[in-house]
């Protein structure tokens, strides 16, 4: 990376000044106002652990004409797929919607949809109703966890950027949490409300978002790329410089994101999704989006998310009781651990956090799935299978989850938005959220066809799958952290790009105002 220009210049801005979370009174409003976005990943997480708790309930399973294991594949799998369906319905216009619109926008007409499906799914009377509810659903959540992680991205203060979209995707976790245990608790009620109160409290978030729709922010870099540079510049002043108009680093962001803009638009005179084809850094771009969209549904996960009831039966564990404990037992887990490495993420590189995260899963998969063996032989032979390997495959789930939340946990988002320049960001993020949905699809009707017919070999095919993804992590995830949100470019199209828009930056803020730093940082910057 070049040692001069923009990236520096801001770097010896910032470290003049306080930059943690409660820096400034500006910086705190601006986290509390983020808030707000970040809890469009309560609705994702609330839905798998909500499908997950219904399943376990005895009032859901009469509602919907009872379905056994045998037939989980051909009638539960619909009512899990149908929401992945409707965010493919609606994903080629999320980006649109994001460009044109702004983001806000479209995080505010996400939430919308999604609280019309949320009543639909509460108040539903048979099946169909159901499962129209949460293809809605879906459609709603496909633009609104579009929006949102861009909103987030592109407001934060900058050495909060990454710690902050990762605390979006752990947040995931949250909503996991409210559903296993609203689950866990209406179970006792024994009627229909048992599952309509959870159905009903998916929309919480949106309900939250529509409520404060006046007080969120619009994305500074949306509204300098549609001419309302003025409206940007306020917005990072008053969050960023804690309302002083006359601080340097208003101009300095100011003049990065347009000359960053300026330059993207040489490049690609018209952005579509066949940008991603034209340049060897735009396809690097591509796949590394389809690896991590795909790996984060494919490493096993998807059995946990949605079909923990076909796994706990699997080893004995079969009350509903049981099993919503358990679930919700999880989703903290997952939630602490998630959150906890959400705040490491500028300490360590990110293609490290996805090495090891990864690796680790590999081991924890080879050891459940001997475990896994174990259990289910014994029972062929003595009709009751050990009690002490049951108990190692839920240790060995724990620890999954664990090495989950290492890497894939809170980054696949963060990695994601910042590889893509802010012309492919909703686009790349579109595709993400696509390939994503595709792996859901092909999880929620392979994994309990794999799982009921076949039992413990079909942990094989994670184990051989997790060492496919170890392989194309090292070889193909390049390294981001570090580097400021216009300036990953460098890592991914070279120096010429670096080198261009800092000479860019340089020009428009010399003459204008000058930043007071130490003769050695000055000889360093070149200013």
């Amino acid at each position: 990376m070049s040692t001069h220009g923009a990236p520096v210049v801001m770097e010896a801005v910032l470290s003049g000044r306080k930059t943690g979370w409660f820096a400034t009174r500006g910086v705190v409003l601006l986290n509390l106002n983020l808030c707000l976005s970040l809890i469009s990943s309560y609705a994702t997480g609330y839905d798998g652990s909500m499908m997950n708790g219904l399943q376990s309930l005895d009032t859901w399973k009469a509602y919907f004409h009872d379905p056994d294991a045998s037939s989980l594949a051909l009638y539960v799998s619909p009512l899990n797929a149908i929401q992945n369906v409707g965010q493919l319905v609606a994903l080629p216009f999320c980006a649109i919607a994001s460009d044109k619109f702004g983001r806000r926008a479209t995080l505010l007409l996400g939430a919308l949809i999604m609280l019309v499906g949320v009543l639909l799914q509460g108040a539903a009377k048979n099946t169909g109703m159901f499962v129209a509810a949460r293809g809605i659903l879906g459609m709603g959540l496909a633009f609104n966890i579009t929006a949102a992680p861009l909103l987030i991205l592109e407001l934060a203060f900058p050495t909060q950027r990454a710690p902050l979209v990762s605390i979006y995707n752990a947040l995931w976790s949250l909503g996991a949490i409210a559903a296993a245990w609203i689950t866990y608790g209406t179970f006792r009620m024994g009627n229909d409300y048992a599952w309509r109160i959870p159905s009903y409290l998916q929309g919480v978030s949106s309900v939250i978002q529509l409520a404060a729709a006046f007080f969120i922010e619009e994305s500074p870099r949306w509204l300098v790329d549609t001419g309302r540079e003025e409206k940007a510049k306020q917005i990072i002043t008053k969050y960023h410089c804690n309302g002083d108009s006359e601080d340097y680093m208003v101009l300095l962001e100011l003049e990065e994101i347009k000359e960053a803009l300026r330059l993207e638009k040489e490049a690609l005179a018209s952005t579509s999704y066949m940008s991603f084809f034209k340049t060897k850094g735009n396809r690097l771009r591509f796949f590394i989006i389809l690896a991590v969209g795909f790996f984060s549904q494919w490493s096993g996960n998807g059995l946990i998310s949605y079909y923990l009831t076909l796994i706990l039966n699997s080893i004995g564990y079969t009350s509903q009781d049981t099993q919503t404990l358990i679930n919700g037992l999880l989703t903290i887990w997952g939630l602490v651990t998630t959150f906890f490495f959400s705040l490491l993420v500028n300490k360590f590189g990110r293609r490290t956090m996805f090495l090891v995260s990864t690796a680790s899963m590999l081991v924890c998969f080879i050891i459940w799935t001997a475990l896994e063996s174990t259990y289910e032989k014994s029972t062929d032979l003595t009709g009751q299978g050990s009690d002490g390997v049951a108990k190692g495959v839920l240790a060995m789930i724990f620890l999954y989850n664990l090495s989950y939340a290492i890497g894939w946990g809170p980054l696949q988002v963060t990695y994601v938005v910042e590889i893509l320049p802010y012309h492919l960001r909703a686009r790349g993020l579109v595709l993400y959220n696509l390939f994503v949905a595709l792996a859901l699809i092909f999880n929620q009707y392979a994994n309990p066809v794999g799982v009921t017919n076949i039992k413990w070999k079909y942990y094989i095919v994670y184990d051989v799958w997790l060492f496919v993804e170890l392989v194309v992590v090292y070889f193909l995830f390049v390294e981001t952290s570090g580097a400021s949100l216009e300036e990953t470019a460098v890592i991914i199209d070279g120096e010429e790009i670096q080198e261009k828009l800092a000479e860019g930056v340089a020009r428009a803020t010399e003459g204008e105002k000058k930043v007071v730093m130490s003769e050695e940082t000055k000889e360093m910057t070149g200013i």
